[in-house]
């Protein structure tokens, strides 16, 4: 290879290194970055003395970097970085750095270093480098303050390494040269210091994702040179010092995602501010009025905030490109945006704007268009019916009131996303009318688009999202649906009138909602890989195999595959459950109920190792619950109610069940008494046993479910995720359902969704239990609920029952509970249902409104209650005062024994009263006569008081 006299070698190539480079002697420049080279950096390269610009980044090198490198003392530039590779380089014995005198650039990101601190030593020992790139090299920050720093170090980049506040001290050197300052991504806390005012040349500082707290220091106002300036991803508090008026140089700011409060503060005098984000901060207020001039801003993003008001005129926006404000409290109309020419990006989602959507015609170049949650009542076709670069739209959760026309749509050739769901939307096109676009994502939930299925999305192929759910559609699925889209992965029909067969499911499915319909025949084939199924209310039958991720041998799925929720409930489907669920071990949430399944449950069941819900109720399953269940210890909701299941109660459910917070056993043919084992369940807060053949007492342990004593609701809620391209591009899907339960409630039977979450209960009526309710029952004072009826219990009812004061609901009819009614029970203020009846209650029924205001159909049964609400008077009240004095039995023995009593003290006291007169003198026997008077009166007053409480008594 012939030499030039001062070569350059470039080189971009894929494969075996170029060893026959190292016959170039003279060169000068050599870079073979971003090439697939691997290994070692070859050692030769160290005898290219004549060397001034090497870059080997961008490859697959790795390693130790050859010491021979220090031979290269002309070298000026060295790029080494390896940042985005797999492998690694690592910087061993690093003197061979010191040698190369000449350096002004080096950038060794993406290397090991050690030691750690050795940059500091590289700016002091390289007087001319100007530019030191060290990102991610796992560096730390010197022990000490350091001096002889160089003054020609003008880049400095520190990014992503173990560098932390004592960094400060060092840097405080270099406050005259330093233009370029990236501390980003590393372990930097505490106030950010004043000295920061000494950096007047800076340029560019980032100090983002870091733990740095307090307030923006007032002397950042000093850095007059200062570009570029990102403090976000910190814990900053505060408000925004004035001083940052001063920087007029600013053209990018990014505060987001701290903890800044206060108002947002005029940045008229940053004329060259072009870039502004301030989003997930505290901030309050309304926008500056001068906030309209900044002609030059392009993207200004102050979302997740809490400022109020409503928007300036942004017609001065001349160059604004991308406006961000969702999630604030802004209200009113909003703005014109007229003449934007330049807007592409525009989110003004969750807010609490008003009125018609505004007039976007000059605003030529919107792309995505973020309206929803908000409270817009009109949609004008002239408002969007231009924008002919428009990809995303988004109005739902409004509450628009419009007919949608050939002429809202017309226009947007270009739309890709578009969500109008949860509005009052009229979809009316003519029969032959298609959508002008191909759209790949069309959620139209809860509009109105039937009664026939919408004909006008018959040309989309490409479509990936389609949820018209809700949306009053009654008809069957038109014949060219079925080869509508290859790409579909979300479909969700639920909750229409939408009847007949339904033959086929695209194969890349995620999610399939067919629920709340009423699709007939057999199960449809379901993908292997779709991830959420939900089939319910529908009137499906035949066996769970032809649902096709199901065959007679068994699952077709694989441990990667599968759904994590499968619900096909309330149809008519029958057989034996197959015994094969151990191959969809992502299966977290099952709902087979009300069906008409039968046979055991299969133990492979038991393999559903992230199952956190199983429903098989109303079915006609039989048998025990199989041990192997035991294993499913994520298990958080069961509920195997109305079936014929036997057997007792397992204990393994309060041994291996830790997470279960509903355990529904009703109506099944379970005996035996309950495991005391069921004391472990600290999570659970509704337990429903009733209906069984369960005897023998009630473990007085009951009062462990921590769960019925914690305030406030337990979580009910599930979500289950799936990746799919979504609206407005890819993200995750989230599927949330909620819990539901059959629970007999104040008398009656009642299903409960999402408001299952406030409803702690306890049924165990109609067993055969027996004993005194345990006092631990007393102790779970957020109970809202609890039925013992229909069982054998007796005694008294505890008087701590006066100490669950949430109770709404309490039925303990039917036992042989006797006793008086606690009067405790008058203070439980939400008892709104109650029975008492048939059992041995005695009495008077405690006074107050909550007890006496029950109809009498409470206290049935109980013949010996008396008092209100019941017509059986208490003996008491037939007594009344006559003439001021009541009348006494001298027939009764309590009269008998105070006569008694009355009589030895009237002797004892007369006696000694005569005895004593005889013996003292004159001036005494007066006072003792006037004593025995007094004692006299005292004891007849006692007495005849007594006589009067006993007979109130009776």
């Amino acid at each position: 290879m012939k030499q030039a006299r001062n070569p350059a070698f470039t080189l971009i190539h894929h494969g075996s290194f170029p060893y026959q480079i190292g016959n170039l002697s003279n060169l000068h420049y050599l870079s073979l970055r971003s090439n697939d080279f691997r290994g070692p950096i070859p050692k030769f390269i160290g005898s290219l003395n004549s060397l001034r610009y090497l870059d080997l980044s961008d490859n697959l090198f790795e390693g130790a970097i050859p010491h021979e490198l220090g031979n290269l003392s002309q070298l000026q530039y060295l790029n080494l970085n390896s940042e985005f590779s797999v492998s690694t380089l690592v910087v061993g014995k690093s003197d061979w750095l010191f040698n190369l005198s000449s350096l002004t650039h080096l950038d060794l990101s993406g290397t090991i270093v050690a030691p750690p601190s050795i940059w500091v030593s590289l700016i002091q020992r390289i007087p001319s480098i100007s530019l030191m790139r060290l990102e991610y090299c796992e560096l730390l920050a010197p022990s000490c303050t350091l001096d002889n720093f160089s003054s020609s170090i003008f880049n400095l980049h520190l990014r992503g390494n173990n560098i932390n506040s004592s960094i400060f001290n060092c840097l405080s050197h270099l406050s005259g040269s330093l233009e370029v300052l990236d501390l980003s991504y590393n372990d930097l806390k505490g106030r950010i210091p004043q000295s920061f005012g000494r950096m007047t040349a800076l340029t560019y500082l980032d100090l983002s994702s870091n733990q740095l707290s307090q307030a923006i220091p007032n002397s950042f106002g000093c850095m007059t040179a200062l570009t570029f300036l990102d403090l976000s991803f910190n814990q900053l508090h505060g408000e925004f010092p004035n001083s940052l008026q001063n920087l007029s140089n600013l053209k990018v700011v990014h505060f987001s995602f701290n903890n800044l409060t206060g108002s947002l503060p005029d940045f008229t005098l940053l004329s060259s501010l072009t870039k502004l984000v301030v989003k997930f901060n505290q901030l309050d207020g309304y926008l500056p009025t001068v906030f309209e001039k900044h002609s030059a801003l392009q993207i200004l993003d102050l979302s997740n905030n809490h400022l109020k008001g409503s928007l300036p005129d942004f017609t001065g926006f001349s160059s604004l490109e991308s406006l961000d404000l969702q999630k604030n409290e802004f209200f009113g109309n909003l703005p014109n945006f007229t003449g934007l020419s330049s807007l592409s990006d525009l989110h003004l989602s969750n807010n609490e704007f008003s009125g018609s959507l505004p007039d976007f015609t000059g605003c030529s170049s919107l792309k995505v268009l973020h309206l929803d949650k908000n409270k817009f009542t009109e949609w004008g076709a002239q408002s969007t019916g231009s924008l002919s670069s428009l990809t995303d739209l988004d109005l739902s959760m409004n509450s628009i009131e419009s007919t949608i026309t050939e002429t809202h749509l017309s226009n947007l050739s270009s739309l890709k996303h578009l969500s109008a769901s949860y509005n009052s939307f009229t979809f009316e096109f003519s029969s032959e009318w298609l959508l002008p676009f191909q759209i790949e994502s069309l959620y139209l939930s809860s509009c109105k688009l039937g009664p026939k299925f919408p004909n006008w999305i018959r040309n989309q192929h490409i479509i990936g999202s389609l949820d018209i759910s809700h949306s009053q559609i009654s008809d069957t699925i038109p014949i060219w649906f079925w080869d509508i889209s290859t790409e579909m992965v979300v479909l969700n029909l639920s909750s229409n009138e939408i009847r007949g067969k339904f033959s086929y499911v695209p194969r890349e499915i995620v999610l399939i909602d067919l629920s709340s319909n009423y699709f007939d025949g057999p199960l449809p084939p379901i993908p292997v890989d779709c991830i959420e199924i939900n089939l319910s209310k529908n009137k499906f039958s035949g066996t769970l195999f032809s649902l096709g991720i199901v065959e007679d041998r068994g699952f077709t799925g694989s441990a990667a595959f599968g759904p994590v929720f499968l619900d096909i409930s309330h149809n008519q489907l029958f057989g034996a459950l197959p015994d094969c669920w151990m191959l969809l071990p992502r299966l977290g949430f099952l709902n087979l109920g009300y069906n008409n399944f039968s046979g055991r449950i299969p133990t492979s069941i038991g393999n559903l190792g992230s199952l956190e819900a199983l429903i098989l109720r109303k079915n006609k399953l039989y048998g025990k619950l199989p041990a192997s269940l035991r294993n499913c210890t994520s298990l958080g909701f069961a509920d195997f109610g109305l079936n014929k299941l036997s057997g007792e109660v397992p204990s393994w459910i309060g041994e291996d069940l830790p997470q279960l917070y509903a355990l529904i056993l009703k109506a099944n043919r379970f005996y035996g008494s309950l495991p005391i084992e069921i004391c472990h369940l600290s999570n659970l807060h509704f337990l429903d046993l009733s209906m069984n053949r369960i005897s023998g007492t009630v473990p007085t342990c009951f009062g462990n479910f921590t769960a019925m004593i914690r305030k406030g609701k337990e979580v009910v809620e599930h979500i289950y995720n799936s990746l799919y391209p979504s609206f407005p591009s890819p993200s995750e899907y989230s599927y949330t359902y909620f819990d539901d339960v059959l629970a007999t409630w104040k008398g009656q039977e009642y299903e409960y969704g999402s408001n299952f979450a406030y409803l702690k209960m306890i049924d165990l009526s109609t067993n055969n239990l027996t004993g005194e309710i345990p006092i631990g029952i007393t102790r779970l004072l957020e109970l809202k609920g609890l039925n013992l009826s229909g069982n054998r219990f007796y005694g008294e009812v505890p008087v701590e029952i006066g100490e669950l004061k949430m109770l709404e609901s309490l039925d303990l009819s039917t036992n042989k509970f006797s006793g008086e009614i606690p009067s405790s029970m008058s203070g439980l203020n939400f008892l709104a249902f109650l029975n008492l009846s048939s059992n041995n209650f005695s009495g008077k029924i405690p006074s107050g409104t909550q007890l006496q205001g029950f109809n009498t159909s409470t206290y049935d049964g109980n013949t010996e209650l008396c008092g209100k609400p019941l017509t059986n008077i208490c003996p008491v009240d037939n007594i009344g005062p006559s003439s001021g004095e009541y009348e006494v039995d001298e027939d009764s023995s309590e009269y008998k024994r105070w006569l008694c009593i009355g009589g030895v003290l009237g002797f004892s006291t007369s006696f000694w009263g005569i005895i004593g007169t005889l013996v003292l003198n004159q001036r005494w026997r007066h006072a003792y006569y006037l004593s025995l008077y007094k004692l006299k009166e005292r004891f007849y007053v006692a007495i005849a008081v007594h006589i009067g409480k006993l007979q109130r008594k009776v």
